[in-house]
């Protein structure tokens, strides 16, 4: 019998011999409770073995690192969203101080330092050391859309499924993203709980509560819970908002009032909310197929185009920073923007509410109904990696060790503190809005054109949107470009396994 098990049943033996001469007596005080003994983990309490806090950072692996340094380059965190990596000192700020004390406590369990050098041009620099093979860099972290598919394509980077010290499958990884963009089995872009600029990436729509009162229009989150939240009702509400408030015939957004303001997003969203994307990987062909000339795609990009045409008078996203100062002057019903755009709204002085996208209809079953995150920072993982251990190979292991280690933590620890201290405590004005970004959070969408720099299919669809027209000859016309395109990122990956695998064996 194990030392635990001897040590509980003697306190049960204990505890039994205690309560025999005062079995008669009601009035018999209590056993005192043993005093739990403290965690050094911030914001942690010892809990008993079979109802752990922390059950993710308890199964990883946490070997020490002999004192190595991992070093990430990344591009200066913005004022406005919540995508640093570290900080310096403690801010007082709840979130920035949960991040702190995260990162301490894993170079401490680790025995190894964390070194976030935020310079301008991240991926630049973070590709001048790949080409270069100097190793200044462990890891990257910049905008997905402006170096993934460029570095991939170039040779510089490595995929985290031949990290051996790496399991994509634990839940600190997004799961989300991995299935949509994982092409040959391989992985090239981390976005696992260490940052959050995955979900302050997260598009949403902010609606005037005032507004939806005066005109007596139904709720969104009603209408959400009711199945009733489509393409169709969000355009009715759209049309009863929008006023020429001058009456010059002219809608500016500066003076009028509009239904849709804000950005929009390469026109995504509602794509996929209803249940659709632009481009899949097929796995079972190998390929990349696009889905623009598809009859169920026209049907909903038509309803989308509707609203997005040039001329409409019911939407403007000419000016996104004009369309944040209609919304907080209760000028526009409706502000398409990035969840984390709720720190330049804490002057809204109308109520607002938070919700997703509709969707074209309920009826279909064909794909999952998701929500689109933009152009999100992600962890670029070079071909070359330094080797503070001196053991003639980068340290992959090491670097691997490390992701599991702060990504378990964070996903028990520091995630809450950016869910519930950062964005319900600070960005959500009601339940409703709190409920409707965790099940946003739950059911995120990502883009692979942004993935791997197939932008000029996004152009093409682009284009289709504001004229709402040739869906299906813009398709036609772009087969050959994507063809060539996305046969090259296929040929790429491959390269980029024949070179990994002197490290796997």
């Amino acid at each position: 019998m194990s030392k635990r098990r001897i040590k509980r049943a003697f306190s049960l033996l204990l505890a039994l011999l205690l309560l025999l001469p005062f079995a008669s007596c009601s009035n018999a005080p209590a056993e005192e409770a043993e005093t739990p003994k403290e965690d050094v983990r911030p914001g942690v309490t010892e809990v008993e073995e079979t109802d752990s806090k922390t059950p993710n950072w308890d199964k990883v692996e946490k070997p020490d690192l002999g004192g190595i340094s991992i070093d990430i380059i990344q591009c200066p965190p913005s004022a406005n969203y919540y995508d640093a990596l570290d900080w310096d000192e403690m801010t007082g700020d709840k979130l920035s101080d949960a991040i702190y004390d995260r990162n301490r406590f894993v170079e401490g369990q680790l025995n190894m330092t964390l070194n976030v050098l935020k310079e301008d041009g991240a991926g630049n620099k973070l590709m001048q050391s790949a080409i270069a093979g100097s190793g200044d860099y462990d890891l990257g972290f910049d905008l997905i859309q402006s170096y993934g598919g460029g570095l991939l394509q170039k040779g510089l980077l490595r995929s985290y499924n031949t990290i051996r010290t790496i399991d994509l499958t634990e839940p600190w990884w997004d799961q989300a993203a991995l299935e949509t963009t994982t092409v040959k089995g391989q992985s090239f872009f981390g976005l696992l709980d260490f940052s959050f600029d995955m979900l302050e990436s997260l598009t949403v729509l902010f609606y005037n509560g005032e507004l939806i009162t005066e005109y007596q229009l139904d709720d969104p989150y009603e209408l959400f819970l009711e199945e009733k939240w489509t393409i169709d009702r969000m355009v009715a509400m759209m049309e009863v908002a929008s006023v020429d408030v001058n009456n010059d015939g002219k809608y500016s957004i500066k003076t009028d009032s509009f239904g849709l303001a804000g950005r929009e997003y390469w026109f995504q969203p509602m794509i996929f909310t209803s249940g659709l994307e632009l481009v899949s990987w097929n796995d079972q062909d190998g390929q990349f197929v696009m889905h623009l000339g598809e009859e169920r795609f026209i049907t909903v990009a038509e309803a989308i185009g509707n609203i997005y045409v040039k001329g409409n008078p019911l939407v403007d996203y000419s000016d996104y920073d004009a369309g944040r100062i209609a919304f907080k002057e209760g000028r526009a019903l409706f502000y398409s923007r990035l969840l984390g755009d709720y720190n330049n709204l804490r002057t809204n002085e109308d109520d607002y509410g938070v919700i997703g996208f509709p969707r074209y209809d309920y009826d279909y079953t064909g794909g999952e109904s998701r929500y689109f995150v933009q152009n999100p920072d992600a962890l670029f993982l070079p071909v070359v990696v330094g080797d503070d251990n001196g053991d003639g190979k980068g340290d992959y292991d090491e670097i691997g060790y490390f992701l599991q280690a702060v990504g378990s933590y964070s996903r028990d620890v520091t995630k809450e503190v950016y869910v519930e201290n950062a964005v319900i405590g600070k960005g959500m004005r009601d339940q409703n809005s709190a409920e409707a970004v965790r099940y946003m959070m739950a059911h995120l969408g990502y883009d692979l054109n942004q993935y791997y720099g197939l932008t000029s299919i996004l152009q093409g669809y682009g284009d289709s949107i504001m004229a709402n027209a040739n869906y299906a000859s813009k398709a036609k016309a772009l087969e050959k470009q994507f063809a060539k395109l996305t046969g090259k990122i296929v040929e790429a990956i491959e390269k980029a396994v024949e070179k990994q695998a002197e490290y796997m064996g």
